[in-house]
């Protein structure tokens, strides 16, 4: 019995290392999206500044904006994060794939391998991949209730 249910428990593991990844990678996506749409829109009305007859605020707005966002698309890369992640994910599918075969002192080790070469994670999104889990394996008692940034982040991701 305690062998299956340390079984399970690693599968568990598995699952949330993969929705964790999966929701990560999302937002980043969705970042990146939202990075280059406000870069081509402030571009845009930093051109505006060829028009005679635009308003001076246009132009201020649009460079700014242009700044701004591009700045962020290159520090953070969020395409890049987006891309560990999704590597990540195929990493934990394949353990779980394979686990059939596999003891539990060697699915441990595998997780831990994995584990240790992982992506960054977002942290609040740490909650939102656990109450994924417990949805995904009947167990809706255990949801964890989560604050406004995890639900904002949450529905973003």
């Amino acid at each position: 019995m305690e062998n299956t249910l340390q079984r399970s428990n690693l599968l568990n593991e598995i699952r949330y290392a993969e929705r964790l990844c999966q929701r990560t990678a999302r937002l980043y996506r969705r970042v990146q999206s939202a990075t280059t749409f406000l870069t081509i829109i402030g571009g845009s009305a930093a051109a505006s500044t060829l028009v005679a007859t635009a308003p001076s605020w246009l132009p201020i707005s649009g460079t700014l904006l242009l700044a701004v966002f591009g700045a962020v698309a290159i520090a953070v890369r969020p395409a890049d994060k987006a891309a560990q992640n999704e590597l990540d994910v195929k990493r934990y599918g394949a353990i779980r794939a394979k686990s059939i075969g596999m003891s539990d002192a060697e699915l441990r080790q595998a997780i831990d391998e994995a584990h240790s070469s992982n992506a960054v994670e977002v942290e609040p999104l740490r909650d939102v991949a656990y109450n994924d889990v417990a949805l995904e394996v009947g167990r809706p008692d255990s949801v964890v209730q989560l604050n406004f940034q995890q639900r904002l982040i949450a529905a973003f991701a």
